[in-house]
């Protein structure tokens, strides 16, 4: 028997919210016509070891036919490559984010997360696409309703955590890490209609809420939040960036909201507050704008979780005096937690270009390396940096997370 579905990931995690990596959710009523969808528990890799047979001990959704796989993150791509290796008579057409393509005017596409050096290593039966469902039969994209049913056996007191697209870009795609620039245009898609048909999800718990974009437009902010669903069980999470634009944004949003906006967290690329390495990395904002963003999210109980990177190869004493000067003037409470990050340099970035480190593949996919410091100078000041983020933890009221692996680079 020759059957047809649309695999989708989940997961549990230590907090006991369940993460739906509903890529399908957009296009439901489409698959439902096409095939079946159907929820798969994700393979447990903490340590992103990827191993082969460990991939492999996983039985396949189906015997025979074609899996729609919506790839959301690298493990998922190397599940259904492993699983296409083992099973000829299964066809796995793979997208979603991790699919996405570059451009490029090769025969066989590239996908922009990872590089194929060696496109004879993708089985026949494995197909990437950078395509939306929408696109891959032939109709509007954003032309069907959203829809979520749950996996089994998840209560009904248990948070899930879900996604809601807005589009599939990054309005601003100029920083040096990021490769959502290089991605091909012909595949962006941008939702018009914000019809929030999650807030008819018959579900008790709590429902946490990604608005899923590269970043939030100064548009999406100012139209956007004001008119979200509100109630004890929606929260929401996203990502904005700290720029003059956006918090004038936010703040025509505020009173424009009549009352609280509805919970939410916003992530804020602090990346390394210090005016030179924000200009160096592109970020196109100033630590005052990024600070005056705070002072608003903290006036009006936005709660923000910053991402911090290290690991870079220019640091000045200038930079450690700047990153120390940002995290004491900023508002206590202003992060809720601080996510550090090891510079990681992803294929197709300028970041790739001018570091160095061990390759990391997996399969035939190239995905990058951590960066490699082997200046003492410059390890010391990113070791100082890490230093004084960690001392005001306690004074300024947030949580680190990402220190371990941070350390396995500097220790």
């Amino acid at each position: 028997m020759h059957e047809t579905i649309f695999l989708q990931f989940y997961s549990r995690r230590k907090s006991g919210v369940y993460n739906l990596l509903n890529g399908f959710s957009d296009t439901y009523d489409l698959c439902r016509r096409h095939g079946e969808p159907r929820w798969y528990p994700e393979a447990p890799d903490k340590r992103n070891e990827r191993q082969y047979d460990h991939y492999a001990a996983n039985p396949p959704p189906i015997r025979k036919g074609t899996v729609f796989i919506s790839a959301l993150d690298v493990n998922h791509l190397y599940q259904s490559w492993v699983w296409a290796d083992l099973h000829p008579d299964i066809t796995f057409v793979v997208g979603g984010p991790v699919a996405a393509e570059i451009n490029t005017d090769g025969p066989r596409r590239q996908p922009a997360y990872v590089r194929v050096d060696d496109p004879a290593a993708l089985p026949q039966n494995f197909v990437l696409t950078g395509k939306s469902v929408e696109t891959w039969f032939g109709v509007p994209d954003f032309s069907g309703p959203w829809r979520l049913e749950l996996p089994g056996g998840i209560a009904p007191d248990s948070p899930i955590y879900f996604s809601y697209t807005l589009d599939n870009i990054c309005f601003w795609n100029r920083c040096i890490y990021c490769n959502m620039g290089c991605h091909d245009r012909q595949n962006n898609r941008r939702r018009t209609d914000m019809a929030f048909e999650f807030q008819h999800l018959p579900f008790e718990g709590v429902k946490q809420v990604r608005l899923n974009t590269g970043s939030l437009t100064p548009h999406h902010i100012r139209n956007l939040l004001p008119l979200l669903p509100r109630g004890e069980t929606f929260q929401y999470r996203t990502f904005m960036r700290p720029a003059a634009a956006e918090t004038r944004a936010l703040r025509d949003a505020i009173a424009a909201a009549q009352g609280p906006l509805p919970e939410m967290v916003l992530g804020f690329g602090v990346e390394f507050p210090s005016m030179r390495m924000l200009a160096h990395i592109q970020k196109g904002f100033t630590p005052e704008e990024m600070m005056t963003a705070l002072e608003l999210c903290s006036a009006h109980h936005i709660r923000v979780n910053g991402n911090v990177i290290v690991g870079w190869n220019n640091l000045t004493p200038g930079d450690i005096d700047a990153l120390a000067s940002f995290f004491d003037r900023m508002p206590h409470g202003a992060f809720r937690t601080l996510q550090l990050r090891w510079l990681f340099a992803h294929p197709f970035t300028a970041i790739h270009d001018r570091y160095r480190g061990t390759p990391r593949t997996f399969g035939p996919f190239y995905e990058g390396f951590s960066v490699a410091l082997d200046n003492a100078e410059q390890i010391a000041l990113n070791r100082t940096a890490v230093e004084i983020i960690l001392r005001h933890g306690p004074m300024k009221g947030y949580t680190v997370q990402g220190l371990a692996k941070v350390k396995e680079h500097l220790d």
